[in-house]
């Protein structure tokens, strides 16, 4: 037997010339514990390993040299022992949850939660944090998406390097609002922005959808917010103003301004659900704006106008869906091409094997136009024809050249609003629900796909099928984003809130109406969900269930909360 390497440590005249056949050998004795306490390579494992397949298979026993070097590595949740995992979690007030003394995680998931919690406690009692908290729980095969709404309505995304990128909600100037009985507005403010577009000087114009529905005094407005984003004031005390204060508009589709150019000011453009145009010049101080005539092609009920920009000519493009979004039939895309003086107005029907579900427009400056598509909604569930992308579209003789710029399967699902910053990329705004528009079935809060709002990077010199795409925002900052420019190498999101036509009614926007309110939209994807109604049943009260107790728990004090869904468990 090998003496141990210990002796060497020890007075010579403990070990040499030992007496002879005594049948002790102290070098032999000390590799016991040289084995135990800085491991002795002898292929020799400290725990004898069964034969395989007897369940007795054991590692050997790393020694307490090693695992002392090691100790650092039981205080990382992503290599801790998983039998550690309940302890280190403890550190950070985590608890793993159960039923029925079953572990409701996977290993995968309470070492993700106890990894990141400590920056959900560093933003607790903001939205932020509730957001965050509420991504962490949802993990696994049936996994909501959670939208927490406190009344956000405009949102700053700095364009930088890295990722994640900060996100910020300045304080909105809300409507104020007194309910007896109904709903009495005292004074109007910015509460459901759908489009926002920026002037030459980097003043913002918003696009408010209101609710008329609800109050007639909620009316759909349209605002002027300077560089600090103060709006417009009037009257004593000031008070926050619209532009064109006694214009009557449908519901506000989009904006765009047209810079100064051959005698003529400064225009905004103002493009309602209905398929009208109207002008507003510069210094927009006029208390009706000008609706464009003749708008033939654009009659009520003709199609559902979608978005607006104006190219380097000067003219307005208007991307239009062809059919209302609650009809059966696929849409039949189409761009007007608006010619404001004198006015005219041509057609250009879209490809539809490219475009199948058109979302916004954006002129690119090479005067090409991208289009944000959703995919095919009328596709079966899981089908790859469901995904978003963006097509881009060379205008030119009769024929329109159409390219997608993603392959076929790319994270994109619903890209509501496309600007470029930089020239090798440009940014989208992602809504994450597909199809977009509610439809008629029992409930719209299920979903074929349902992700977190974002604001994503492609990149586009890699050729047609070969982009790159980078999320750069943290899932919970939006609920159901709808418009967004560039200011600089600032985005500028607007989010109106859960759609009206998903018939929430007025507790689905409590948030936008007052201060100390918060909803919580849930909506779930068709694919994760049981076929089995009882298991369905099941997973959905589950998961309702557990999002409204974490709500409770880490909701504000001063607020209350209610959820927003329509789905039965």
């Amino acid at each position: 037997m090998p003496e141990s390497s210990y002796l060497r440590h020890l007075p010579p005249v403990l070990w040499k010339d030992p007496p002879q056949d005594s049948g002790f050998s102290l070098g032999a004795a000390l590799c016991v514990f040289e084995k135990i306490l800085t491991g002795i390579d002898d292929g020799v494992p400290i725990v004898p390993v069964g034969p395989a397949g007897t369940g007795d298979e054991r590692r050997s026993d790393p020694s307490i040299e090693d695992r002392i070097a090691r100790l650092d590595r039981l205080f990382d949740p992503w290599t801790t022992p998983r039998e550690f995992l309940p302890w280190l979690a403890s550190w950070v007030s985590l608890r793993f949850p159960e039923l029925q003394g079953r572990q409701l995680w996977d290993e995968y998931q309470r070492r993700k939660a106890t990894a990141e919690i400590n920056r959900v406690h560093r933003r607790r009692g903001m939205r932020t944090g509730l957001a965050t908290f509420l991504d962490l729980y949802s993990v696994g095969r049936v996994r909501p998406r959670v939208a927490v709404d406190d009344g956000s309505c405009l949102f700053l995304v700095p364009v930088t390097a890295g990722t994640p990128v900060p996100v910020s909600a300045p304080a909105p100037f809300r409507p104020l609002v007194r309910q007896n009985g109904g709903l009495d507005v005292k004074r109007e403010g910015l509460m459901r922005p759908w489009s926002v577009a920026h002037g030459p000087d980097g003043s913002l114009f918003v696009g408010d959808r209101g609710l008329p529905e609800l109050a007639p005094g909620l009316r759909r407005r349209v605002w002027r917010l300077d560089a600090r984003g103060q709006p417009d004031l009037s009257g004593s005390p000031p008070m926050p103003r619209p532009l064109a204060p006694q214009q009557m508009f449908g519901p506000i589709a989009a904006l765009a301004v047209a810079p100064a150019r051959a005698g003529r000011p400064e225009t905004l453009y103002v493009l309602d659900s209905a398929g009208r145009i109207f002008s507003l010049p510069a210094p927009y101080t006029a208390a009706t704006a000008t609706e464009l005539s003749p708008l033939n092609p654009l009659t009520p009920g003709s199609g559902f106008p979608l978005a607006m920009a104006v190219d380097g000519q000067g003219d307005l493009l208007v991307l239009d869906r062809g059919v209302q979004p609650g009809e059966t039939e696929a849409a039949r895309p189409r761009v007007f091409v608006v010619r404001p003086a004198p006015v005219s107005v041509t057609v250009k029907e879209l490809d539809p094997a490219f475009v199948k579900e058109p979302l916004s427009l954006f002129v690119d400056r090479d005067g090409a136009l991208v289009v944000g598509d959703g995919g095919d909604r009328q596709a079966s569930a899981g089908a790859d024809s469901g995904c978003g992308n963006l097509v881009r579209i060379v205008r030119g003789g009769a024929q329109w050249t159409h390219t997608r710029l993603l392959p076929q399967h790319n994270p994109l699902v619903a890209p509501t609003a496309v600007t470029r910053v930089d020239p090798d990329a440009l940014h989208v705004l992602d809504a994450g629900l597909q199809p977009f528009w509610p439809s008629a079935t029992p409930d719209p809060f299920i979903l074929r796909t349902a992700r977190p709002a974002g604001v994503l990077r492609v990149e586009t010199e890699l050729g047609p099928g070969a982009s790159t795409t980078l999320r750069l925002t943290e899932p919970g900052h939006f609920v159901n984003p709808t418009g967004m420019t560039a200011r600089g190498r600032q985005l500028i999101i607007c989010d109106p809130g859960e759609i009206e036509s998903s018939g929430i009614g007025i507790e689905g926007y409590r948030s936008r109406l007052g201060p100390f309110d918060i909803n919580v939209i849930i909506h779930f994807s068709e694919s994760e969900l049981s076929t089995d109604p009882a298991e369905r049943r099941r997973e959905l009260r589950q998961a309702v269930g557990t999002i409204k107790s974490i709500v409770r728990q880490h909701i504000p004090a001063h607020c209350r909360f209610s959820e927003v869904t329509m789905t039965e468990p």
